[in-house]
């Protein structure tokens, strides 16, 4: 699965390419065939996670 964001203000949207735990960030794409595939054991604790980076973005799930 991969993990597609949605800008609540601006309704821009992409792709979780890569997360950077530490810096506490993520590197976003546009293009799904570059995002990061997550499994589905953890896709529920990285949208938290990714919630907590930016609470401005809604996350969503995409199955391939």
């Amino acid at each position: 699965m991969k993990i597609q964001w949605t800008n609540k203000f601006s309704g821009e949207q992409g792709f979780v390419k890569k997360l950077h735990q530490k810096e506490k960030y993520f590197e976003n794409t546009f293009e799904e065939t570059e995002a990061k595939s997550f499994s589905e054991k953890t896709i529920k604790r990285t949208i938290t996670l990714l919630d907590s980076y930016c609470p401005d973005n809604i996350y969503q799930p995409i199955s391939m």
